[in-house]
């Protein structure tokens, strides 16, 4: 009887959200409140939360929304979605961050039905919304860059609009190089994407989602207003060391995985370190932006480009100081080992 009923659940489940968390108490309630909100049967939706060893009450919170919380312990977040998507039982996995936060109700449904009408897409891509209570600085970032960095979305690859359909679903041709950055915060996939990549394959947004448009799966969908609230950064000093976070990560990724989104030629990446140092062109484009689009956040361009250069090569440099440690460590073990030979016999 009860295998019955565990069965039915399972077949009940169309998409399984995935949430890494590390203290996150004081964002994770509007994330999870934002989920339970949706026009979405919901016996139709899990919440996963994997969680690396909060001390907070993080744990007490996702409870508190009917979460499924696991045990992601020493696990950094991409690590921690993978170990959530071997138990995930929804036909599409749902990735959000608890720094973000769903903007109306439909978001759910909408993402759904357009995933099930394009079988052949990659995922369905949110926008980021600007909340009315985020600092210039994040409302810039998110919803005037849509990719939270000015120099990757300097050296990102476009996306070609391919149809725009009645109901407001804009479908999208990504770059058959895999240049396009994509997979974080408030994207929906098709769970079976998981069996297209090598299964010894690292989990890693910055090489999963590229790895599979250089296969061909190249349809990206996306609904205009239908997005999230990114709560990013409160100010520069805030951005300036998430960068530092960022560069560190893609160095120690780029030890398993060198084939990233941004593994293109050094050729852009010195343009674009020129570009956003000299601040000129980046003032101009600002400028142009700001009128254009009658926008004040885009006259933080230029500025953001500086801070995020400077954060970009400090963070380079401690992930090399880092990495230099790493190999000494390996060969003080590795001499030792042969100094004592016997000291880790069975």
């Amino acid at each position: 009887m009860h295998d019955a009923l565990g069965r039915r659940h399972r077949m009940s489940v169309i998409v399984s959200f995935v949430i890494p968390t590390l203290n996150a108490e004081r964002l994770l309630g509007p994330c999870l409140a934002s989920i339970r909100r949706q026009a979405f049967a919901s016996n139709a939706v899990e919440i996963l939360v994997a969680d690396a060893a909060s001390q907070d009450r993080t744990v007490d919170v996702a409870r508190q929304y009917g979460a499924r919380v696991l045990d992601a312990g020493g696990l950094l977040a991409e690590a921690a979605k993978r170990h959530a998507f071997e138990v995930a039982e929804g036909r599409y996995l749902a990735l959000l961050d608890a720094d973000n936060e769903i903007v109306g109700v439909d978001w759910l449904a909408r993402a759904v039905s357009a995933l099930d009408r394009h079988p052949e897409a990659l995922g369905f891509e949110s926008y980021y919304l600007k909340c009315p209570h985020h600092s210039r600085w994040n409302r810039y970032l998110t919803s005037c860059l849509q990719i939270s960095d000015p120099y990757a979305r300097f050296l990102a690859g476009r996306l070609r609009l391919r149809a725009l359909e009645r109901d407001g679903l804009e479908v999208y041709e990504l770059p058959a190089d895999g240049s396009y950055p994509t997979g974080a915060n408030g994207f929906v996939f098709p769970k079976r994407w998981l069996n297209e990549v090598p299964a010894d394959l690292p989990y890693h947004e910055a090489v999963f989602f590229p790895e599979l448009m250089r296969k061909g799966i190249r349809t990206l969908l996306k609904i205009r207003g239908c997005g999230i609230w990114h709560h990013y950064v409160s100010g520069w000093r805030d951005f300036f060391r998430k960068r530092q976070r960022a560069m560190i990560i893609r160095s120690l990724r780029r030890e398993e995985v060198p084939n990233t989104w941004d593994a293109g030629g050094w050729v852009w990446k010195w343009l674009a370190l020129l570009y956003f140092s000299t601040a000129v062109g980046p003032a101009i484009e600002g400028v142009v932006r700001a009128m254009c689009a009658r926008d004040p956040d885009w006259l933080l361009h230029p500025l953001a480009g500086w801070v995020s250069t400077a954060g970009n090569i400090v963070g380079m440099i401690r992930a090399i100081l880092q990495a230099d440690r790493r190999r000494r460590e390996r060969l003080s073990q590795e001499l030792h080992r042969r100094i004592h030979p016997g000291a880790h016999a069975d």
